[in-house]
C-alpha cells in the first residue's frame, strides 16, 4: 500500500538510524523528495545535553531549509524528540513530528501488564518517560532498559560492518522463557533498535514487540492526509543527504547512502 503525495520530506538523525525510518516511510509515500540529514559530528544523542541536542538540531534545520523547500521535517530520534520536540515548534514555523516511544500503544497488547522499554539513556531518564510511567503504574509494571551499546552496535552495522549481536542476546537471555514474571511486549524506543527487530523475534518467540518508527508512520500518513496541502505538480529531484561534517569516515559512508537510495552526501555548515 502507497499513495502519491509529493512532499519535500526531511528526515532528521544524529545518526544512520534515521535511514531505517527512511527505508520505511519512503515505501509508502515513493512519491515525494527526501533529505536525509545526520549529525555526524554530534553523534550519538543518547548521552548529551539537552541545551546542546536542540541548539544543533535548530541549526542544522535552519540550514538545510534554506537549501530547499520543506514540507514536512520528522525527527527520526526519540531521543531528540523527547528533549527538545516542544521548543523546535515553537521556534521553527515548519511542520515538526517526532518519534516517541509507544508506551500507550504497548499498554493495548500486553497481556500481563508487563512492559519493557529499551531505549538510549537520555529517553529512559527523562521526564517524559517518568511522567508516563508514574500515570501507568496503577496497573502497569513497566521496566526501563537503557542501552547505549546497542546505538553503536547499530550505527557499526549500518554502516556496512559485521558485528556480532551478541550483546543483545544478553540484555534478553533471561527473558527467554515467558513466565509471568516477566515483560511480554517490548517497545523499541531507539530508530536504530528497528535493525534488532527480526533479532528480537528470534530470541523473544512468544514476545509482542512494538515498532516505535511503523506507529509513528501511521500518525504521520494520517497528519499530512488532514494538514498539508501539497502540489501535485512538485517536481522530483532525487533523494538527498547530508552531514555536518564530511569525514574520511563519513566520505565511506556513500556506498551505504547509495544502497538507500541517495545519489549524494552534501555538507552543511552550521
Amino acid at each position: 500500500m502507497y499513495v502519491k503525495y509529493k512532499l519535500n520530506i526531511m528526515i532528521f538523525d544524529s545518526g544512520l538510524g534515521g535511514l531505517l525510518f527512511y527505508n520505511q516511510i519512503k515505501r509508502i509515500i515513493p512519491y515525494s523528495n527526501y533529505f536525509y540529514v545526520f549529525d555526524n559530528t554530534g553523534f550519538p544523542y543518547g548521552n548529551k545535553d539537552k541545551n546542546y541536542i536542540s541548539n544543533r538540531i535548530i541549526k542544522i534545520i535552519n540550514s538545510i531549509c534554506k537549501l530547499n523547500k520543506i514540507d514536512l521535517i520528522i525527527i527520526a530520534c526519540n531521543t531528540a524528540s523527547i528533549l527538545t520536540l516542544s521548543e523546535l515548534r515553537k521556534l521553527l514555523d515548519y511542520p515538526i513530528i517526532g518519534v516517541l516511544p509507544a508506551i500507550r500503544i504497548a499498554t493495548k497488547f500486553t497481556k500481563n501488564n508487563h512492559i519493557c522499554l529499551l531505549a538510549t539513556n537520555n529517553t529512559i531518564y527523562s521526564a517524559y518517560i517518568s511522567n508516563i510511567v508514574d500515570k501507568l503504574s496503577y496497573k502497569y509494571t513497566i521496566t526501563l532498559i537503557p542501552s547505549m551499546q546497542l546505538v553503536y552496535l547499530a550505527e557499526k552495522i549500518l554502516q556496512g560492518y559485521y558485528l556480532s549481536i551478541s550483546p543483545l542476546y544478553k540484555i534478553f537471555a533471561m527473558w527467554k522463557d515467558s513466565n509471568k514474571n516477566t515483560p511480554d511486549t517490548i517497545i523499541l524506543g531507539c530508530t536504530h533498535f528497528s535493525l534488532f527487530t527480526s533479532n528480537l523475534l528470534h530470541i523473544l518467540k512468544k514476545k509482542i514487540i512494538i515498532d516505535s518508527n511503523i506507529i509513528t508512520i501511521n500518525f504521520i500518513l494520517n497528519f499530512i492526509k488532514n494538514n498539508i496541502h501539497y502540489n501535485q505538480n512538485n517536481r522530483f529531484i532525487y533523494d538527498k543527504a547530508y552531514c555536518v561534517s564530511l569525514t574520511k569516515k563519513t566520505k565511506n559512508l556513500s556506498i551505504v547512502l547509495k544502497y538507500y537510495g541517495f545519489e549524494s552526501l552534501n555538507v552543511i555548515s552550521i
